[in-house]
Formats: structure tokens, C-alpha cells, sequence
């Protein structure tokens, strides 16, 4: 009967995002070389002076707090789906901070919006002092979708040596200075094509903080939060991509010991 229901309405979009979900499983597993095992694994420690550890998008991080963390790091381990060919995919963060051989049961602290498919943890006063938007590079990127028309016309009209990156993108040889860059903008506003949305034909690429997020090819990472090699961030792949996260903790009394954020709703944080 449930089936003939389902059948004469059609799927709810709960059925629909499931249903995404398994065939985006399965398409990992073929990429991955088959099915993964669920290992955990220890990742690596965080240094915490300001007491405050801070989540979020790279967009907006940090969109939220934990504050008086009665520790110096944070050791932050996951669950993860280990694929044959050697890839992951962090499915379930654990952070410890401090003793935690006695705690209280999970409760909800928060949640955490994400729409970058990628996760932000750092101490506060790190991501206040050395957050940057811009940094040391100046990679010109001009996009040849959907076809290479464009980056034909700057070559010719600018002198520029080019070479593709990928299927949609062309990299300028070699660092981009200012006035190039604001030439090229202001030709492209010229053109009622490329006028409304310039960034979307060219850009310069500095690698800044949030490139360096946004641009990871890994499921975890620790790296410079700004241009200097300290302090460091972790960042990791939200598992299935964007959604809204809960984040949990358990307490010794008043203390936090054990944050726990579970990317695939598997409700797994003991």
C-alpha cells in the first residue's frame, strides 16, 4: 500500500535527498575503487592560547564558539570511509580537549551552516589576527566556458602566455600585476557578454584564506591560517557536502572535554 502511495504522490523530498545521497555513495565507490571500511583515526593536534575554539564556512567562520576551553590543544580525530584507491572522507569529527575519562552524556550546543562543503576549526584570536583576504599570489584565471572564445580575445588583446588547468579554466603565465588586472576588468565591462558578471570570466587568484580552504583537493588538512607558516587551522571536507550540522559536547561538570560533529546523521558520538 505504502509503495502504491509513493508511487501515485511521488517522493517526498526526504525520498529525493536519499535517494541523491546513495547514488552519490555509490558513484564514491566507483571512483574510490569500491566499497569503503569505516576506520578512525587520530589526525593531529591544534594549539588553543586564546581559549576560545572557533567553527565555521570559510565564508563565515567563526559562526560559532566554544568558550573557556580549559585546554592548551585540541586533539581532533575522525571517522572516516577509507576507499581501496587510498582516498577518505571524513564522515564524523571527535575533538578531545583535556581529560576526557569522565564525562556527561552528549547534549547540543549548536549547529554549523555550511555552504562550502568544507569545515573551519581554529582558535579565535587566530582567525581575528590572521585571517587575510589577500595573499602572496596573483594567479590570473580566465574561464573557457563554454568554449575558448574568451580567452582567445585576451591572448590577442593583452600579449598574455597562457596554459589550461583544467577542462573550463586557462592560467595566465606568471604573476598578474594590478594594472594588468584592472585593464582586463575594465575591457570586459566594455563587453555587454561579460559586463554584469566580470569575476565569473576572470579573476586573480591570491591564494588568501579562504582559497587556500576552498581549494584543498584534501579531506583534511592542517594549514597557515594567514601568509605566515603559524598558526595553523584544520580544515576537512563535510563528508556528503553543504547542510546544516549539529555540533555536540560532552562536559566533565562545567568543563568541555569532547566536541563531537557527525556529517552523515549517523548519530554516532560516543
Amino acid at each position: 500500500m505504502l509503495d502504491w502511495l509513493k508511487r501515485l504522490f511521488g517522493q517526498t523530498e526526504e525520498d529525493k535527498k536519499q535517494r541523491f545521497l546513495a547514488m552519490t555513495d555509490a558513484l564514491n565507490a566507483v571512483l574510490g575503487g569500491g566499497s569503503p571500511a569505516t576506520v578512525d583515526r587520530q589526525l593531529g593536534t591544534l594549539k588553543i592560547r586564546s581559549g576560545v575554539l572557533a567553527f565555521g564556512d570559510p565564508q563565515y567562520v567563526p559562526s560559532l564558539e566554544l568558550s573557556n576551553v580549559d585546554a592548551d590543544e585540541a586533539v581532533i580525530s575522525a571517522k572516516l570511509w577509507q576507499y581501496p584507491s587510498g582516498g577518505a572522507t571524513v564522515i564524523a569529527l571527535r575533538i578531545n580537549l583535556g581529560d576526557c575519562s569522565r564525562c556527561d552524556p552528549p547534549r547540543k550546543v549548536g549547529e554549523l551552516a555550511i555552504d562550502s562543503a568544507a569545515l573551519v576549526v581554529a582558535d579565535k584570536a587566530d582567525i581575528e589576527e590572521y585571517w587575510t583576504d589577500t595573499g602572496k599570489d596573483r594567479i590570473g584565471l580566465i574561464s573557457t566556458a563554454p568554449d575558448d572564445k574568451l580567452l582567445r580575445e585576451l591572448t590577442r588583446r593583452f600579449k598574455l602566455r597562457t596554459v589550461r588547468v583544467n577542462s573550463i579554466e586557462a592560467e595566465i603565465v606568471g604573476p598578474v600585476p594590478e594594472s594588468l588586472e584592472r585593464d582586463i576588468e575594465e575591457y570586459l565591462k566594455s563587453i555587454p557578454e561579460y559586463a554584469q558578471f566580470p569575476f565569473m570570466h576572470f579573476h586573480v587568484q591570491t591564494n588568501n584564506s579562504f582559497d587556500r580552504v576552498n581549494y584543498s583537493k584534501e579531506p583534511w588538512e592542517f594549514i597557515p591560517v594567514g601568509n605566515d607558516d603559524l598558526p595553523l587551522m584544520f580544515i576537512c571536507s563535510t563528508g556528503r557536502g553543504d547542510g546544516c550540522y549539529e555540533v555536540y559536547c560532552q562536559f566533565s561538570g562545567d568543563v568541555q572535554r569532547v566536541v563531537s560533529i557527525d556529517f552523515f546523521g549517523d548519530d554516532d558520538r560516543g
